[in-house]
């Protein structure tokens, strides 16, 4: 299961819309600083250059075992960037509809559609019927409470049936996601959003 949700995690495994995973997630090559597409999706997924994601995993089952997932900002233009991870990259495109992406298959898809519909029902990234679970929900982290967060809840059918519920916050992002595939369940949650940190001789440092 833990393989799952390196996969699914920031909508992860590669395909059409992914970059391969040998290529260096980490790479030192510079996005678009201060980019800003001016569209509402902007505040549910900023993608500011250089930002890294930390999650940390839980599979649930007769035991519990955790992990750590982690993904960089890389914002290549005004309305497009992409979440760079070591099992590839997803690239995004801030729209009038949303936030959109494409499925592995190259499927146009969104992660999120706007403006908010309870009753509207899109084509998620994994594939799946995606539409609004809840709004107004207020997220408690270890590094803050956030108000006015959302989440989304696709299911997939067919033979490997999946089911990925993802909270958004306003101004951060995805906080968290849960996988439920073949009766196992894995979560994230985000432990910290911001600049990279370097581990110096004196403790830790971010770098600017």
């Amino acid at each position: 299961m833990k393989l799952l949700l390196s996969c699914v995690l920031l909508l992860g495994c590669a395909g059409s819309a992914s970059d391969s995973a040998s290529s260096s997630w980490q790479s030192g090559d510079k996005g678009v600083e201060g980019a800003s597409s001016g569209t509402d999706g902007e505040r549910w997924f900023p993608l500011k250059e250089g930002t890294l994601y930390h999650y940390k995993t839980e599979v649930l089952g007769d035991t519990v075992s955790t992990g750590l997932l982690v993904a960089k900002v890389h914002r290549s233009g005004a309305k497009t960037g992409e979440l760079r991870k070591p099992a590839g990259t997803q690239k995004f495109k801030f729209a009038a509809g949303g936030i959109a992406t494409t499925t592995k298959t190259g499927a146009p898809a969104f992660l999120l559609k706007l403006p908010l519909d309870p009753n509207a029902e899109w084509l998620g990234p994994h594939g799946g019927v995606t539409k609004l679970k809840q709004q107004n929900l207020t997220v408690t982290l270890d590094f803050g409470t956030f108000a006015n967060c959302l989440s989304t809840e696709e299911l997939r059918g067919g033979d490997r049936p999946l089911r990925i519920v993802t909270t958004l916050c306003p101004d951060v992002g995805i906080t968290s996601l849960e996988v439920t595939q073949g009766g196992g369940v894995e979560r994230a949650q985000l432990v910290y959003f911001g600049p990279p940190i370097d581990i110096g001789a004196e403790g830790l440092q971010r770098v600017e």
